[in-house]
């Protein structure tokens, strides 16, 4: 059983190859955003699977890590926002990427940056 969402990330989100095991870049995620005044709603590192709470309105971050080759993680972060409220729908219906230069991207791009610096990055 698994605590991820049944949803896959948007195709808008970024993706990048990591140099620490998937259970590790969702911890360390955790950490850094932590650090960063951004509450983590949840965070499993079992399933190497992140998300925020909201900040700067509706903006949210989601976090997969997927394992690579041995010690290494294909890593998809998203930054979502709701423009609109329906509560007909449900939350995942209503989000939408987060714009260029939106705090969503912002914090996304601030976030890759550090986990790159810290555990490293491998581009193929």
């Amino acid at each position: 059983m698994t605590t991820r969402p049944a949803y896959a990330p948007l195709p808008e989100a970024i993706h990048v190859v990591l140099n620490a095991p998937p259970a590790t870049v969702a911890q360390t995620a955790a950490t850094l955003l932590q650090a960063d005044t951004i509450a983590v709603r949840y965070v499993n590192p079992r399933d190497a699977w992140l998300e925020t709470k909201e900040f700067a309105g509706t903006y949210r971050l989601r976090l997969w890590a997927d394992p690579d080759v041995p010690g290494k993680s294909r890593v998809t972060l998203e930054a979502v926002y709701r423009p609109r409220e329906d509560p007909s729908r449900t939350q995942r219906d209503m989000e939408v990427a987060a714009p260029a230069d939106s705090p969503g991207q912002v914090r996304a791009a601030r976030l890759l940056a550090a986990l790159q610096e810290k555990l490293g990055v491998t581009n193929y």
